[in-house]
C-alpha cells in the first residue's frame, strides 16, 4: 500500500491499492476511487461495535475498499477543514480515537470500541465510547484544523478541553477530572470538564474543537434564518 496526503488546510488522502490490498474506512469520506476499486460494507469488530458505534452518532457500518485488478487508488477525506495524520502501529500497540476522527486503516489493523464510562459522555462532546485501533498497520487519522500533537514522557500530567481530543496511545491512562474552582467553571469558558492524562505517550488534539465549531455554525445559521 502506498499513500500521499495532498492540499494544504484542507487535505486528501490518496491510497494506491495493490490487486488484493485492503483498507476499511469510515462511511461517508470517499472522495474518488478508480474503478477497479471495489466497495463493499463491513461489520468490522461484529454487532455489537456496529450497534456502539451507532449510539455514538457514527455509523454503525464501514466501507471496505479492495483493487479487483491492477493497481488502483481510492481518495478519502474527512467533512470539515483539517489536515490528515498517520499512525503506525505496532504489533498489539493500541491508539484510541474520538468519534469522527477515524478515516481508514489497513486491513490488518483491528477495531473495536471502548467505553470510557457515562461521565465522560457529556464533556464537550468527548463522547461515552472512544474507538480502539490494535496494530500492526497504518491507521489514517482526520483532525479539525490543525494537528496539535504532546508527546508525554511521564513526568508531568496534561489536562486538555475534551472536545479537542482526536486520539491518543492506548497506554496512556486517561480520566475526567473537575475544572480546578468554581469561579472558573461559571466564567471561565472552558467548560466544567477536562480530560487528564498521565504516563507516556502521545496525545493528538483537533486544534479546533469540532464541537464548538458546529455549534458555532447553527448558531450562526439560527442567526441569519431570523434576519432573513
Amino acid at each position: 500500500m502506498q499513500y500521499k496526503i495532498l492540499g494544504g488546510s484542507m487535505q486528501i488522502l490518496d491510497i494506491s491499492l495493490e490487486p488484493g490490498e485492503k483498507i476499511y474506512a469510515d462511511s461517508g469520506k470517499l472522495v474518488s476511487k478508480g474503478e477497479q476499486i471495489v466497495m463493499t460494507p463491513r461489520l468490522v469488530g461484529g454487532i455489537v461495535n456496529a450497534i456502539e458505534r451507532k449510539i455514538t452518532g457514527a455509523t454503525g457500518m464501514l466501507t471496505e475498499f479492495k483493487s479487483s485488478g491492477s493497481i488502483a487508488s481510492v481518495s478519502l477525506a474527512g467533512v470539515m477543514p483539517g489536515k490528515i495524520d498517520m499512525i503506525d502501529l505496532d504489533d498489539g500497540e493500541v491508539f484510541l480515537m474520538a468519534d469522527y476522527a477515524f478515516l481508514c486503516a489497513e486491513d490488518g489493523v483491528k477495531f473495536t470500541m471502548q467505553f470510557v464510562g457515562l461521565g465522560a459522555g457529556f464533556i464537550g462532546g468527548a463522547g461515552i465510547m472512544l474507538q480502539k485501533f490494535v496494530g500492526p498497520g497504518k491507521v489514517f487519522m482526520h483532525v479539525v484544523g490543525d494537528i496539535v500533537e504532546y508527546k508525554l514522557d511521564g513526568s508531568s500530567a496534561l489536562e486538555v478541553d475534551p472536545g479537542h481530543i482526536a486520539g491518543f496511545s492506548g497506554e496512556l491512562d486517561y480520566k475526567i477530572t473537575l475544572v480546578d474552582n468554581v469561579r472558573t467553571m461559571m466564567f471561565g469558558g472552558i467548560g466544567v470538564f477536562l480530560a487528564k492524562f498521565t504516563g507516556k505517550g502521545r496525545v493528538v488534539l483537533h486544534s479546533i474543537s469540532p464541537y464548538k465549531l458546529s455549534s458555532q455554525i447553527y448558531l450562526q445559521g439560527l442567526t441569519q434564518s431570523k434576519k432573513g
